[in-house]
């Protein structure tokens, strides 16, 4: 369980140390005009933006398990056209990385762990198609980031001449590598 009380004692010293963020003047439009969509994985938070020398207010950063998406109008989709469309990017980077804890996946395994924790047969079928395209086409990577480029750069609802581009990162050095796609 989170321990809240010290989260917020966190965030008041944080506060504290720095009372120049808001003279900043930043808005939600990101300056360098780019959303990353990435994944949740744990090692890349603090470090991917950083080892890009993003800093604060220049990027849209999107995080989702095997920074995926498998539908046309997912909540990483949403949230792209929110970033096209309201807050003006030009450009979406999608980068994976090494050693993805969703290659260990299948949906199989996932449903069974569903179960085991509870949830009932008929909420697990409701899923099933979903889980079953998105998990079991997720085996290396790489090539999921091919798949998502290619997705997005053919989806109907971006506009003509918006940049897609694919990449890896390595979760442990912070390397980062281009993806010709």
């Amino acid at each position: 369980m989170i321990n809240l009380d010290e989260i917020l004692e966190k965030n008041k010293a944080y506060v504290a140390k720095h009372p120049e963020l808001a003279d900043k003047g930043l808005t939600s439009h990101p300056t360098k005009k780019l959303a990353i969509v990435t994944c949740m994985d744990t090692r890349l938070v603090g470090m991917l933006e950083d080892a890009l020398g993003f800093e604060r207010g220049e990027i849209i950063t999107i995080k989702t398990a095997g920074n995926s998406v498998t539908q046309p109008i997912d909540n990483i989709v949403q949230s792209l056209l929110v970033a096209t469309y309201g807050m003006e990017i030009e450009d979406v980077l999608i980068i994976g990385h090494e050693n993805c804890g969703m290659i260990d996946f299948s949906a199989t395994q996932f449903m069974e762990s569903m179960k085991e924790k509870g949830i009932s047969e008929d909420a697990i079928r409701m899923i099933e198609p979903g889980l079953i395209d998105w998990m079991d086409r997720f085996h290396i990577s790489e090539e999921n980031v091919r798949y998502t480029v290619q997705f997005l750069r053919h989806h109907p609802l971006f506009p003509k001449g918006m940049g897609f581009y694919g990449g890896m990162m390595d979760p442990d050095t912070g390397e980062f590598r281009y993806i010709e796609v």
